[in-house]
């Protein structure tokens, strides 16, 4: 089994062994921070600390999964960062800050969307748009959130592509993909516009389309598109096994 990180041994310290028991604000409250809800003018949250107690400020106007995501982040500071001087909402071209907020979002998807939970859940589940919805439901994060973890934890070959709504590319292969293929971000998605976020898109392709690299030939590819509520678009590009 694997070791398990700090955020999932604090759970299992709590009792906690369900998805519907994480309790964000209770997880904080066990290790000296308390959430509060208000309007921020800049960033979805900030937490200042004192000794060993802290005060973690979430953006009220945010949705509940944003929000659950914001705490348990801030948490990561928390148990990373402690007695540290950040500002969370702009780490461009500083590579601590940088390395600060992806230690924070690790620290999150542990608490969020714990291996000991997930990982039997999803044991015998392909991956799928399907599969990144029903994570979603059961752990109360965000589909990207959802998809991001798979893409960590799941045993399947695939790489997630996100178009933002400003334009920007960026994706995370997962680490069973073939190594030499080189993921072509150059390419159009197929996309027809106007779907329901409820209902996917689906489509297949030859390897060669979205890959550079050896052994393409003859591979074809599953795909399939969400338009996700925050405006982005999530690509799923599944290769056999």
């Amino acid at each position: 089994m694997t070791s398990l990180s700090p955020a999932e041994r604090l759970l299992l310290d709590l009792g906690i062994t369900e998805a519907h028991e994480i309790d964000v604000e209770v997880i904080a409250w066990s290790v000296g921070a308390r959430v509060r809800y208000r309007p921020l003018l800049q960033g979805d949250a900030r937490i200042i600390g004192l000794g060993d107690r802290a005060i973690i400020t979430v953006d009220d106007r945010a949705s509940r999964v944003r929000q659950r995501f914001s705490v348990a982040h801030e948490l990561g500071h928390w148990h990373h960062h402690r007695g540290q001087r950040l500002i969370c909402h702009d780490a461009s071209g500083n590579a601590q800050a940088h390395t600060c907020e992806r230690e924070a979002d690790r620290y999150a998807a542990d608490v969020l969307m714990p291996r000991f939970m997930l990982g039997p859940w999803m044991a015998e589940a392909p991956m799928s748009i399907e599969l990144v919805n029903g994570v979603a439901r059961l752990f109360q994060v965000s589909r990207l959130a959802a998809a991001l973890r798979l893409a960590d934890l799941h045993a399947g070959r695939f790489a997630l592509i996100v178009d933002e709504p400003d334009g920007r590319r960026w994706f995370r292969r997962s680490a069973a993909l073939p190594k030499g293929w080189r993921l072509r971000l150059d390419v159009p998605m197929d996309d027809q516009g106007g779907e329901p976020e409820s209902q996917p898109k689906r489509w297949s392709a030859p390897a060669y389309r979205y890959f550079l690299g050896r052994n393409r030939s003859g591979i074809q590819l599953h795909c399939e598109k969400l338009h996700a509520a925050s405006g982005q678009r999530l690509t799923l590009i599944t290769a056999p096994v």
